[in-house]
């Protein structure tokens, strides 16, 4: 047998006040894809190149449960069919009331993303992370042999995610960004929660330093 070669496609796009990406990936070879993180106004642009590129959508996840990450959960559901996933823990805040004075439609999650779980998208597999810090739920996707990191609001190109914002934790911080410096590759290609991708090797000194001094720096 012959080891099928993993080349995802993926499509980005910044929405919201706060611009928080909104990834669309799929194997390039199925129509099943996976949405993560629709922010406010995401669900429209999404539906449409879900359309053009003669996809369906698989399931929609999010790698935290902050009002910028889950704006738009209900109406790209609604318009897809598909189900949503989140973290347990991060599930509350799907419904909650948040200080933004935005009115979001509240979103109902059917599947949780545990840690050890796996997300079949196509020949896609990614591998679930729980990496608080963030918020108590977050979670980053990993697919191993694309080396390719869906890291939420955990790590950026340059730093980590707040953890002065209700559910992080700097201890919990401290933890994730050690595991991902520990246990993933540093060709892993990490495409953040906002701003531009990056490399685990380009972050890995100052997230090494961070595990070192067993504190947020």
């Amino acid at each position: 047998m012959t080891e099928v070669q993993i080349q995802p496609r993926l499509e980005m796009g910044a929405f919201g006040p706060w611009e928080t990406n909104a990834y669309l990936v799929w194997d390039g070879r199925s129509t099943d894809a996976l949405v993560v993180d629709p922010g406010l106004g995401a669900a429209p642009p999404l539906l449409e190149r879900v359309a053009a590129n003669g996809l369906r959508l698989h399931l929609v996840a999010n790698s935290h449960g902050h009002i910028d990450h889950v704006f738009d959960n209900a109406p790209l559901v609604r318009g897809s069919g598909a189900p949503l996933a989140i973290h347990p823990l991060d599930e509350p805040r799907l419904s909650a009331p948040n200080n933004y004075g935005l009115e979001m439609e509240p979103s109902v999650a059917t599947r949780h993303l545990q840690e050890g779980d796996q997300l079949t998208i196509g020949d896609l597999v990614f591998d679930v992370l729980h990496t608080p810090g963030h918020t108590e739920g977050s979670v980053c996707l990993y697919e191993e042999r694309a080396g390719l990191l869906l890291a939420g609001d955990v790590l950026f190109a340059g730093t980590y995610g707040r953890t002065d914002l209700p559910g992080g934790n700097d201890a919990e911080m401290v933890a994730s960004l050690a595991r991902l410096a520990r246990d993933l590759p540093p060709g892993v290609r990490v495409l953040p929660g906002h701003g531009p991708e990056t490399t685990l090797e380009r972050e890995l000194p100052w997230m090494r330093r961070i595990a070192e001094a067993g504190r947020l720096l």
